[in-house]
């Protein structure tokens, strides 16, 4: 079993749609691509045994403190349900490649499977999510008709009440009238945006697409999303409060699921949703208000392990983790 860097982009994506269910953009050589025009360290990688590929994981590598690096791996690395053996002689490929050519602290891996084995890796350890760990996947080989049965009645009232407003959608690629709305947003909820080069770069992507709302020319509210295989993921949604009373993101969600199931997608993706407890939501999740806003169109929860960090040096890490907790103390 050995590690090799993957540079064709044919062999990383045949191999993504053949092992997946839902496949996730964060390991699409698409995405990748995003991410090194946008500046990052990124790296492919796929452990193999007797010619055949068991995992790939599309690395991307970060800076620490005192020239330290890490690697990450978003919503991965991707592979089959393998009993606990191989999975473990898996995660030892990635280590072992890190430790031989790279200098880094930890791998931090976000493992598919909720079942995920942890107490069988005693060098993996808990961290704050980077990703989502819980989502919606909505059913897109059902007619329209069945999905917008499936939907709340108040979400599907307010669609068709947004239907009979004066509202243009166009799909277009604006990367300002997007940042603005953005913004507005940001400061609205109180989130954090990534760089506007992020956005930049993503937006030039063709498994990019954008749909914006405009009333009278004005842009109300906009949603960006992204087509990978066989799924459809809502990215990004921002919208000018003074105009919620057009119910104009329940319009846009309606356009996205529309458009994924024009491409062929299986699957649509709402990406970021409070994680379930007890069989409610968690109502005091940072992504509680959006939660209800995305269970109304009627996707069923899909929950992953989290975030994790796969410990390599492990003097380095408890080094950094005291420098992380004091930085968030300050």
């Amino acid at each position: 079993m050995e590690t090799k860097i993957i540079i064709n982009s044919e062999q990383w994506t045949g191999w993504l749609k053949n092992n997946s269910r839902y496949d996730s953009f964060t390991q699409a050589w698409a995405w990748g691509d995003v991410l090194l025009a946008e500046g990052k360290n990124v790296e492919r990688l796929a452990v193999v045994e007797g010619g055949e590929v068991l995992a790939q994981a599309q690395i991307i590598y970060s800076q620490l403190t005192f020239g330290w690096q890490y690697a990450f791996c978003p919503k991965g690395p991707m592979m089959g349900n393998y009993e606990i053996t191989k999975l473990k002689e898996i995660y030892d490929a990635f280590v072992d490649y890190f430790k031989k050519n790279k200098v880094v602290v930890f791998l931090r891996v976000e493992p598919q499977s909720f079942n995920f084995p942890i107490s069988q890796f005693p060098n993996f350890k808990k961290t704050i999510d980077i990703n989502p760990s819980a989502t919606l996947i909505l059913d897109l080989s059902k007619t329209e008709e069945e999905i917008l049965a499936g939907m709340h009645q108040k979400t599907r009232y307010n669609i068709h009440l947004a239907e009979k407003k004066d509202l243009k959608i166009s799909q277009e690629k604006n990367l300002e009238v997007f940042w603005v709305l953005m913004n507005k947003t940001g400061s609205r909820d109180k989130f954090d945006l990534h760089h506007k080069k992020h956005y930049e770069k993503g937006l030039q992507s063709p498994m990019v697409y954008q749909l914006t709302v405009y009333e009278d020319k004005i842009p109300v509210a906009c949603a960006v999303f992204t087509c990978f295989a066989n799924t459809f993921t809502y990215l990004y949604g921002a919208s000018d409060y003074e105009y919620r009373h057009l119910m104009a993101p329940y319009l846009l969600q309606w356009e996205g699921i529309k458009i994924g199931k024009s491409l062929g997608c299986r699957w649509y993706d709402f990406f970021g949703v409070a994680p379930v407890i007890d069989g409610n939501y968690d109502l005091h999740h940072q992504y509680a208000g959006v939660t209800k806003f995305k269970l109304g169109f009627g996707g069923i929860p899909q929950q992953s392990a989290g975030t994790w960090d796969a410990v390599i040096d492990g003097k380095k890490y408890m080094i950094y983790n005291f420098l992380r907790k004091l930085r968030r103390l300050v």
